[in-house]
């Protein structure tokens, strides 16, 4: 079992999931992650975040956080994947570099 730890704009977080080393996500594919899924402390720090401080299209003004981008509809693209041993929790983690997928109003 492989934990997931999701990269975007250099914000690192765990979601609480595991999965099998061959259903990881790969560079290119297309993933949603709900609120749900982050991890309790990882949730808060996001909930901190302003918006305008991690992605490319937010206005200066938006300081909504991070968190609000998160739901059952928003799609993320893994852009790089990469592997490490955590020694102290003993198990393998799958860092997937993400970036949202933003679609602009029409």
């Amino acid at each position: 079992m492989v934990k997931i730890e999701l990269d975007i704009e250099g914000i690192s977080w765990y979601i609480e999931t595991t999965l099998e080393t061959d259903t990881v996500p790969a560079v290119g594919d297309i993933i949603i992650v709900d609120k749900d899924c982050i991890s309790e402390r990882d949730s808060a720090e996001l909930w901190k975040t302003p918006s305008n401080q991690v992605f490319k299209w937010a206005d200066e003004e938006d300081d909504t956080p991070v968190m609000v981008w998160f739901d059952c509809e928003t799609e993320m693209l893994v852009t790089k994947r990469t592997w490490k041993y955590d020694i102290e929790e003993e198990e393998t983690v799958c860092i997937l570099g993400v970036k949202f997928i933003h679609y602009e109003d029409l």
